[in-house]
């Protein structure tokens, strides 16, 4: 399995440049979709890490009796009690309260603390088909990857889509598909299997892959597994997906160097790399006490780190 890493200064052309003629949702409006009465943490560390990395506006769809102890970790994150459990009916209209908000966002993820409860599934069944047919970028993490067990045509070959695997999803994954999980390139099999998408398998070092290109981000991370560090991992994903969309857009000016089909892959590095060097720091910090709250708390320093040197040309003068 032959890999690469892309370079920094390719990096950083996704990252929106602060101006004083930005107005917000210019640096990207992002949501997760997750969080149930025993799954808080989960979307919340997701949807602050991308506040963290810098976007506008940063959504939570979750279950209702979620919202309450969601909304009490951050007056920065809109939080909305859509979703309903099997036990928390009626279901009738939510599609229709989730459509709206899909439409005015850049990037959405799904899958961090949904838990497995058959009605939430069903919503984010709904919510995998609608973001695609509004060509939006997606991140499938957790609870949301057993759905495509079951389902893969639900995302096959859409490859503006980021499945973020840890060791024994992805060995589901492999199984429910009938990918060889045992081989170098299995992360590249289930991939093309999948049509193409971007697979990235966390580990020792995360491999990411279309099927086509092979990334192996190997940055240093800390030696603590704590549950939540996924979830920081599916906001730095996010987070680079919605800029890809402005830059593909063009919201502020650049060289367009990066070619529009290989914006997923990068902004996946991308996120791998923050999140990997977040965990490090962290973990320098607190030692064997490191929790995914202290990992969140170096998200800015993980970015500074890799990116404030390159981005300085860009910074506005004071006023």
């Amino acid at each position: 399995m032959s890999s690469q890493q892309p370079r920094l200064q390719i990096l950083a052309q996704l990252i929106p440049p602060l101006t004083y003629d930005m107005h917000k949702g210019d640096c990207g409006r992002i949501a997760t979709l997750g969080g149930c009465d025993e799954y808080t943490g989960a979307p919340y560390f997701a949807a602050s890490t991308a506040l963290r990395l810098g976007v506008d506006l940063a959504y939570i769809i979750c279950e209702k009796d979620a919202a309450p102890v969601i909304k009490g970790y951050s007056p920065d994150i809109i939080v909305n009690p859509y979703l309903r459990s099997t036990a928390n009916g009626p279901h009738a209209g939510i599609e229709e309260k989730i459509a709206p908000l899909l439409d005015k966002l850049h990037a959405v993820s799904m899958g961090s603390g949904l838990g497995n409860d058959p009605a939430l599934h069903r919503t984010v069944r709904w919510a995998i088909q609608a973001a695609r047919e509004r060509g939006l970028p997606l991140v499938l993490d957790a609870d949301s990857l057993a759905i495509l067990g079951d389902s893969p045509e639900l995302i096959h070959g859409y490859r503006a889509a980021v499945l973020t695997p840890n060791a024994p999803e992805f060995d589901r994954l492999c199984k429910a598909l009938g990918v060889d999980n045992t081989v170098e390139d299995a992360v590249q099999r289930l991939a093309l299997r999948l049509g193409g998408v971007t697979v990235v398998r966390k580990g020792k070092v995360d491999v990411i892959t279309n099927g086509d290109r092979v990334y192996v981000c190997n940055e240093a991370g800390g030696l603590r597994r704590c549950g939540g560090q996924g979830d920081v991992l599916s906001g730095a994903v996010v987070t680079f997906l919605a800029w890809g969309e402005k830059y593909k857009s063009q919201a502020w000016k650049h060289k367009d160097e990066i070619k529009h089909e290989d914006v997923t892959m990068l902004a996946a590095y991308a996120a791998c790399m923050l999140a990997r060097h977040a965990s490090f720091l962290a973990y320098d910090d607190c030692g064997r006490s490191t929790q995914s709250s202290n990992v969140l708390e170096q998200v800015d320093m993980a970015f500074d780190n890799k990116f404030d040197q390159l981005l300085q040309a860009v910074k506005p003068s004071k006023l």
